[in-house]
């Protein structure tokens, strides 16, 4: 018996061994290992439990042990008096029932750290994920404000050309390069547009590149200079000057803000039956014969409203969502807003200095 006793005492040894380097592996964040060995470690004290009821003549193999198992034989020497199938060895109990309360303790640590364990990953992974989903609304966030940044800047640039009742020239020449930007990635329709614009512009800023600054420092203060220099002659501008320049480039603008507020409204006309009206009544007066036809015929290009409003937003037509739909609308609305007293004082300027040429071109 003494025997016995001794290979069952160290048996459990053993295992509280092991079980002391699994719970140090726990301490190492191993969790899956050592959630398997506490599974493995109850379901061995149920082994056990159900050993003791078995007749002392029995014989159990515990599968959790190294190897596969040990085998418990309960059965006595021959020399040995035979124990009733009803008692059990007090001794024998009581060693086993005191190694029980031992996995008991362990298994208790154990699932206590596994429990501190997974707590902590759980709280690690969540805090992960919302960085990971705070991320993505941010790039998604970046993503749909690179994609207006053309149509922001052209804003920006336009909000601070009027300085009180005085066009800014440096600004002005500014906001008109910006939205000649904005208008090369609108599509065929705009192309011509685009092209008359940049000829126009270049004619602008060749003359305020040479100006002293205070001379050309307002649109006013340019228009003069430039008059005063015999470069025209009256009202009938010369076609390379900066006034010839800055005069279509008003006209283009003012047939875009008429163009730009149709499509405003969800419910307005079709970009090409709007852009047909704004054309005959900004352009088409001061349009020889030959660009009355060249003209519509480009004009007749432009595409439905969604896919005017998602190119002037930056995107494709499929990614024009609700959302992103009424913040384009919104910045046009504000852009033709701000173009208003822009054209109006340009205008003034023009009227005021007797540079209104009304020839067709």
């Amino acid at each position: 018996m003494k025997k016995e006793l001794r290979q069952i005492a160290a048996i459990f040894q053993d295992e509280i061994d092991i079980a002391s380097s699994i719970a140090s592996t726990m301490r190492r964040r191993n969790v899956m290992l050592a959630g398997l060995f506490t599974f493995f470690l109850f379901a061995s004290k149920g082994i056990v439990e159900a050993t003791l009821s078995l007749p002392p003549s029995s014989s159990s193999s515990l599968p959790f042990l190294r190897g596969g198992g040990y085998t418990l034989a309960f059965a006595p020497s021959s020399s040995a008096k035979p124990l009733e199938k009803t008692k059990r060895s007090p001794i024998l109990f009581s060693v086993v029932v005191n190694n029980l309360d031992k996995i008991n303790v362990i298994g208790s640590k154990i699932q206590s750290e596994t429990a501190k364990q997974w707590s902590g990953l759980h709280d690690n992974v969540g805090r992960e994920w919302a960085k990971v989903t705070s991320s993505i609304a941010k790039m998604f966030s970046r993503e749909r404000h690179r994609g207006a940044e053309k149509l922001d800047e052209v804003l920006r640039t336009f909000q601070a050309v009027l300085n009180g009742n005085e066009v800014d020239t440096a600004q002005l020449l500014k906001a008109c390069r910006a939205h000649l930007l904005l208008m090369k990635s609108g599509g065929a329709a705009l192309r011509v547009v685009a092209k008359d614009m940049e000829t126009n512009l270049n004619k602008a800023e060749s003359l305020f590149r040479k100006l002293p600054p205070k001379e050309g420092r307002y649109l006013a203060s340019l228009l003069e200079n430039e008059r005063e220099s015999g470069i025209h002659d009256g009202s009938e501008l010369k076609d390379a000057s900066a006034a010839m320049g800055l005069l279509w480039i008003r006209r283009s603008l003012a047939f875009q803000l008429e163009l730009y507020a149709s499509l405003i409204p969800s419910d307005g006309r079709h970009p090409k039956d709007a852009a047909m009206d704004a054309y005959y009544s900004t352009l088409s007066p001061y349009h020889g014969w030959l660009l009355q036809k060249a003209f519509p015929l480009s004009l007749s290009q432009m595409p439905e409203r969604q896919v005017f409003i998602a190119k002037f937003g930056g995107r494709e037509v499929d990614e024009l969502d609700g959302e992103s739909e009424r913040e384009i609308v919104k910045k046009l609305r504000m852009l033709v807003a701000t173009w208003e007293p822009i054209i109006n004082t340009w205008r003034y300027e023009f009227e005021r200095l007797d540079l209104e040429d009304t020839r067709r071109a």
